[in-house]
């Protein structure tokens, strides 16, 4: 290569380093603006999909907690009255109103029940104020060895149910999900058969999205039978 073609290639050289060529302001703005819109989006499609999952856990752990609730209330309600017959009660001892909706609902079991811990306890079912909707209520178990029988007010409740919402016109509702219906007074619309075992009808309506909610309720229904009671 002759020296005259080195000298234009390096004056070539020389101009495009000097060159201040570059993105306008214009441009830049416009890359930014769509680089926002892209970074949004996606934001948003993150953040939705983090309050899907977090509702998704919410609605799983209701229906296991309703389920896993209504098991063990079922089971103890099965097992009550095997000593003094008088299967469930009211706190203060008094048998149920057929037709009337309670908050609580008290047995005694013998220490051969399953969930008895090996003796003679009197057990309370009942729902209270919830600790973590304002405004949803709570299903909660407390036991005692010795009368006066447990009430919710009793320390060591252990709670078993959650999210339990109001139904508007349904008896039982959320505070009170305790019925016995008898061969007249319905419970939920559910009278007790003739010549057929009592029967403690439940109602926990569940909602995880709070008592102002009204879709996603799911209602856990269930009439149990009280073995040990007499036929009527």
């Amino acid at each position: 290569m002759g020296s005259s073609s080195r000298a234009r290639l390096s004056r070539r050289a020389r101009a495009r380093a000097a060159a201040e060529d570059g993105f306008t302001l214009t441009e830049l703005i416009v890359v930014m603006a769509i680089l926002l819109i892209v970074v949004t989006t996606l934001s948003s499609v993150l953040v939705s999909a983090t309050h899907t999952e977090v509702d998704a856990n919410k609605r799983f752990q209701a229906q296991e907690q309703a389920r896993t609730g209504l098991a063990q209330l079922t089971r103890e309600l099965h097992c009550a009255g095997q000593t003094s017959g008088n299967s469930i009660t009211d706190t203060s001892g008094n048998a149920l109103t057929p037709g009337t909706a309670y908050s609580a609902v008290t047995m005694q079991l013998s220490s051969g029940c399953p969930t008895s811990g090996g003796q003679a306890v009197y057990v309370t079912w009942c729902t209270a104020a919830s600790t973590l909707t304002t405004g949803d209520f709570a299903l909660y178990r407390v036991t005692s060895t010795a009368l006066p029988r447990p009430t919710c007010s009793t320390a060591g409740k252990v709670k078993w149910m959650d999210y339990l919402q109001p139904t508007a016109g349904s008896n039982p509702t959320w505070s009170t999900p305790f019925c016995l219906p008898s061969t007249t007074a319905a419970c939920g619309g559910v009278l007790k058969p003739a010549t057929s075992l009592p029967i403690l009808h439940v109602t926990f309506p569940v909602n995880v999205n709070g008592p102002s909610s009204t879709i996603d309720t799911y209602n856990v229904v269930d009439d149990i039978a009280l073995r040990n009671g007499a036929r009527s």
